[in-house]
This record gives structure tokens, C-alpha cells and sequence, in this order.
């Protein structure tokens, strides 16, 4: 029986290591360049959006549900929660990340169903500069992120 029983924790042990080494496999590897943080991040980046000078609500609980998104509101002040653990990729502070999990449209072309024409232009500003990275715009903490169609 003890013969047994000592396989069994020498068959589990490596069963377990097996496990651990086809995981650790499985995981992509992630260029250096594309890493923001290999340890998380918390920041809060503001966002305006304006329509021909009306600023929107950016509603609250963007992103809270069962299953919180690490890119969300909690309420409608324009505050974006970026609140990520572990391996944080250039992807994941995207704007249009957080456009997406919104489900609304942000791209140089487009902001919530205002297209570019004779009505007016997507713009954007970073703290007060225009930018245009537009959708491919990487948030960092304290951002002042204004859309204007206009």
C-alpha cells in the first residue's frame, strides 16, 4: 500500500509539472515593445466628448457587470477606470478599447454615429493638443481626452 501511494505522489507530481510547463508554453509571447507594465496598473484618464459644442454623457458602469471590464466607468463625471493586474499590453490602454467595450464608434473618421462631411470633423485633443492617434491613442494616467465633432 505504501508503494501505492508514494507512486501516486511521484505520478501527481509530475502531472503537475507537465501541467505548469504546457501552460507556461501555451502563453504568447508578448514583444518587449508592446509591454506598458508587467505588473498592473491603476490610472484615471479623463474624457469629454463634445457634439457640435454639446458635451455627452459618458454614462456611468460603462464596463461593470458580472464580469467587470479592467477598462470602465463607475460613474457619468467622464472618469475612466484602468484598473489592470499581471502583463499590460499597448492593446489594452487603447481608446478604442474602451470605445469598444462602450459599444459605440471612435475612429478619425467617426464618433458615435457623426461621420466626417459638410456637417462637421472629428477632432482630438490630448491636454489640450490635437493628436492623431485618434482610436489607436494610448491612455495614461490624469489624460485630458476631448473629442469634438464640430
Amino acid at each position: 500500500m505504501k508503494k501505492i501511494a508514494k507512486h501516486g505522489w511521484l505520478i501527481g507530481g509530475i502531472i503537475v509539472v507537465l501541467a505548469l510547463f504546457w501552460w507556461g508554453a501555451s502563453q504568447p509571447e508578448v514583444a518587449e515593445a508592446e509591454v506598458v507594465s508587467r505588473s498592473g496598473l491603476h490610472w484615471h484618464p479623463e474624457l469629454m466628448i463634445y457634439i457640435k459644442g454639446v458635451k455627452q454623457d459618458i454614462p456611468a458602469n460603462i464596463g461593470i457587470g458580472i464580469v467587470h471590464s479592467p477598462i470602465h466607468t463607475h460613474d457619468g463625471t467622464g472618469t475612466l477606470h484602468l484598473e489592470m493586474t499581471g502583463l499590460v499590453r499597448k492593446e489594452d490602454i487603447r481608446l478604442g478599447h474602451f470605445f469598444s467595450v462602450w459599444g459605440k464608434a471612435f475612429t478619425r473618421e467617426e464618433i458615435m454615429g457623426y461621420r466626417n462631411g459638410p456637417e462637421g470633423t472629428v477632432k482630438f485633443l490630448v491636454s489640450g493638443a490635437p493628436n492623431e492617434e485618434f482610436e489607436n491613442y494610448m491612455m495614461r494616467d490624469k489624460d485630458k481626452i476631448e473629442i469634438r465633432y464640430e
